[in-house]
Formats: C-alpha cells, structure tokens, sequence
C-alpha cells in the first residue's frame, strides 16, 4: 500500500491517493465533524504566530526596521490564515464528511459510536 501511495507502481496522475496508517482514535468527548475541524493544526501554530509578533512589536519600541520586518511576517501571516478561510472551516468539514457518506446525525455522533471503517473515514477527512 506504501508503494501505490507514493507512485512507485505507474498510476493516473488524475487519481488521487491517500495512505492511512491508523483510523482516528475512538473518544467519547468529539464528534466526526470536531474530529475533523480540530485537525486545521496550522490554523492555530499561524494564531500563536501572530499573538507573538504582536507582542513583539510592542517590545521593538522606535526601531522602525523592526518594526517593518515584524509588520511584514504579520502580514504573511494573516494572509494564510485568510487562505485557510476559517468562517468557512465547518462548512468544508461538513461537505467533505457527507461525501464519504456521514449523514447529517452521523455527523454529530463521538467517534467512539463508529465502527473502525467509519472512524478511517473521519482520519481520511482530516
């Protein structure tokens, strides 16, 4: 399965490939659709970024080269985070879930109330 995920047998370059090791773990505190939505990592390692520059440029004082460069990594900053569309994120978790067949309830359900094919489909979403 390894060597079909990373293209070493000839495939369509039209088909796309995913290679899951695990499903998601089954917790009774997370539902399919948080389970998805808390994957966005970067959304907040780019939050934490940006709190950080921003205190930072309090710390600079009058030093305006500093000030640019740290204006500059702000701005790169939070044109990913415009990039991830966070007023969007569960709209997108929602469609991706109902296209490997969640249903609106499923859903709502912990992972732990899936089978584990179900909870490799939440790690797929993810």
């Amino acid at each position: 399965m390894k060597a079909i995920a990373a293209r070493a047998i000839p495939i369509p370059d039209a088909l796309d490939i995913y290679f899951l090791d695990s499903e998601y773990p089954a917790r009774d505190d997370i539902t399919a659709l948080q389970a998805v939505m808390e994957s966005n990592d970067e959304v907040a390692l780019l939050e934490k970024q940006a709190e950080q520059l921003n205190h930072l440029m309090g710390d600079v004082g009058d030093d305006e080269d500093k000030q640019m460069s740290i204006q500059a990594q702000l701005e790169r900053v939070y044109e990913r985070l415009d990039e991830l569309d966070l007023n969007t994120a569960e709209a997108r978790a929602t469609t991706i879930l109902h296209g490997l067949g969640f249903t609106r309830k499923m859903q709502g359900m912990t992972t732990k109330e899936f089978s584990g094919g179900w909870r490799m489909r939440v790690s797929l979403a993810r």
